[in-house]
């Protein structure tokens, strides 16, 4: 699933999860975290999303994500003068028993903010 993000703009996604048969998928007692990084072999962290953090929520079979304008607007663009960057990420659902799925993973696409 590819992301499209304005650089210092609210945003919010949901991943609505479903079962191998096409079932909303419970997630009761899950976690879940997601991480942003400017590629796959990337150390650092660009955004950390969790739900301590609140930038992550359960609700019912759904994955919210929510970002603030904060958590955007001071991230540098990989080239000065870009219109755009693009960034990985992946959502991992930890379940009750500690077991770690894959729920979702992509590119996140950045717009440059020109208001700042």
């Amino acid at each position: 699933m590819n992301l499209e993000i304005e650089q210092g703009s609210s945003y919010t996604y949901t991943f609505n999860l479903l079962d191998m048969l096409g079932d909303p998928f419970t997630l009761t007692g899950y976690d879940a975290r997601l991480q942003v990084r400017r590629s796959y072999g990337a150390s650092s962290v660009l955004i950390n999303c969790t739900l301590s953090n609140s930038k992550l929520a359960i609700v019912g079979n759904a994955v919210v994500l929510t970002l603030t304008p904060a958590d955007t607007s001071s991230i540098r663009f990989a080239e000065a003068e870009s219109e755009t960057d693009e960034w990985v990420y992946d959502l991992e659902i930890v379940s009750p028993l500690s077991k770690v799925f894959k729920a979702a993973k992509g590119t996140i696409t950045i717009h440059r903010e020109v208001t700042r």
